[in-house]
């Protein structure tokens, strides 16, 4: 692990973002931080650093983890990559539209058929009343929705 935290960063101050890329995809988003910003060449230049957070997020599937690297990035486009173009932008659009895209898939997955199936399971492991509640919060924040 010592050593992907040396190269990763490496490999972005040297500009091979694609090579970066590919070596971050096995860690999670606070050992992709770590890693990222361990050699000190962002203050040097930002510019790659930049690139490689922005294509790195992007290409993350589960709403989940995009959250969880928001966590720990979101908070870099105020320190490590301030001097990114847009950069105060980019990160409260991705601190906010995280937390809206994990609020879109839990409801989504609290109004679908994932929780009806431990209710209608021989055991009933969900009761028909804790179904109900799930269901019932997953509509409140529907209605809620998110700021823009």
């Amino acid at each position: 692990m010592g050593q992907m935290i040396v190269n990763l960063g490496q490999l972005v101050d040297r500009g091979e973002v694609d090579e970066a890329l590919q070596t971050a995809r096995p860690f999670t988003p606070r050992a992709v931080r770590d890693s990222l910003f361990a050699t000190g060449g962002f203050m040097e230049d930002s510019t790659p650093y930049g690139e490689f957070v922005s294509r790195w997020y992007d290409g993350l599937d589960s709403p989940y983890l995009r959250a969880e690297a928001a966590d720990w990035f979101a908070q870099s486009y105020l320190t490590e990559l301030a001097d990114v173009a847009d950069a105060e932008t980019v990160g409260a659009r991705m601190a906010t539209g995280s937390k809206a895209d994990v609020l879109r898939h839990l409801t989504t997955s609290l109004l679908s058929k994932d929780l009806e199936d431990w209710n209608t399971s021989p055991e009933e492991p969900l009761k028909n009343d804790a179904l109900e509640a799930w269901r019932q919060l997953a509509r409140t924040i529907q209605g809620l929705g998110t700021p823009s």
